[in-house]
């Protein structure tokens, strides 16, 4: 049985001998079957252009929208840096409120991640792109999402991509058709970024700001990056991106968010025993998260953006236990949590409340333990895959 006709309401009548395998029945097919067959192709393909639609033909997820207050985070890829996009991990996160979906940071794993969660996600709910620097780790699947968000567009308006100086100015010089003729573009960068652009812009219900970095973006350029504050209606979620813990960073965030329920840390550098060196104008390190619970005491910390290494679960939960048993020691009231390919979850301005995992990855099952461990099983844990 070849199967039904995908999109179409012909009924196509399978070859005559069903047991030779597909090629074999193809082969067998009369001009007038493969005619009916290719009929429902192009009805498949005019369909897949419809808004919220799968490649099959039938109807996509619904959108569906967190609960008032809440918001709901998907990390997309925990991975990140060179060898960690090597191993198939980069791809940032997809926040959703009530009224906004936006994707940050889509690197090489977020849409084949999107994919897999289509059954939960549908493209016509992104509003926007937001992206942070121009390192493959953060921008490789902009133009294939920005591709899906723009093709499902329901005639609420125009999406948007925000974007740093750099990524704003190249992308738009690169690829005209995408960045301007799809989507608007907009600059973000703070006071202290090299290059000009909006200080925040407000997309449905979260507002984004840019707060300071201090990363090697090029040769020369250490501060052209941004990181993200997200003031939602679960309160605000500070977005590190790649940074050191640069002189005046926290008071920055502080002043944008001086209510943090969640930080997105990309603290991927050990550096516990030695001074730092590996980190110094790349990434958070371990051992700078104490010092961000203690000035900012978000509810939770999530440990994102994990270099090669750190694809085994071990390292990831050692980090996270450590880190834990440092605040607990000051009296911190935050939470460290590891991060999985697939984590999906959903905050509160008391922080989270439910969370699941898509099992997709080697590290998910460990991280699903250490995550039940710490946040209890009664947090509406359910394991995808």
């Amino acid at each position: 049985m070849i199967g039904r006709p995908d999109a179409g309401n012909s009924q196509v009548p399978p070859p005559a001998r069903p047991d030779v395998g597909l090629a074999g029945q193809l082969r067998a097919a009369t001009d007038e079957e493969l005619v009916a067959i290719l009929a429902a192709a192009d009805e498949a393909d005019i369909a897949i252009h419809r808004p919220d639609r799968h490649p099959d033909g039938e109807a996509g997820a619904p959108v569906t929208r967190p609960m008032p207050g809440t918001v709901e985070i998907v990390l997309l890829g925990a991975l990140g840096c060179r060898h960690g996009m090597l191993a198939g991990g980069a791809g940032g996160y997809l926040v959703r409120t009530p009224a906004t979906s936006v994707l940050v940071d889509p690197g090489p794993a977020a849409l084949g991640m999107l994919v897999q969660l289509a059954d939960r996600f549908s493209w016509a709910e992104v509003d926007a792109i937001a992206c942070t620097h121009f390192h493959p780790d953060h921008y490789t699947d902009v133009i294939p999402c920005l591709e899906g968000m723009t093709s499902h567009a329901t005639g609420t308006g125009r999406k948007l991509l925000a974007a740093n100086p750099t990524v704003a100015a190249r992308f738009t010089a690169f690829s005209p058709y995408h960045a301007g003729g799809m989507a608007d573009v907009v600059t973000l960068a703070h006071a202290t970024t090299d290059g000009t652009g909006e200080p925040s812009v407000k997309i449905g219900d979260l507002t984004i700001h840019a707060t300071p970095a201090v990363h090697t973006e090029e040769k020369g350029r250490n501060r052209s990056a941004i990181g993200l504050a997200l003031d939602t209606p679960a309160g605000g979620i500070w977005y590190t991106s790649d940074t050191n813990l640069a002189d005046g960073l926290l008071s920055a965030v502080n002043d944008l968010l001086p209510d943090i329920t969640l930080v997105i840390a990309h603290a991927d550098a050990s550096n516990i025993r030695r001074e730092p060196g590996r980190a110094g104008l790349c990434h958070l390190e371990t051992r700078d998260v104490p010092t961000i619970a203690a000035a900012l005491r978000p509810r939770h910390v999530v440990i994102q953006h994990y270099d090669a290494a750190y694809s085994a679960a071990r390292y990831r939960i050692a980090q996270a236990v450590w880190l834990q048993r440092q605040l607990d020691r000051d009296g911190l009231p935050t939470q460290v949590l590891p991060a999985a390919s697939g984590l999906h979850i959903t905050l509160g301005r008391d922080g989270i409340s439910g969370w699941r995992i898509h099992l997709g990855s080697a590290a998910a099952p460990a991280i699903s333990d250490y995550l039940q461990s710490a946040l209890g099983p009664c947090h509406r844990c359910s394991l995808l895959g």
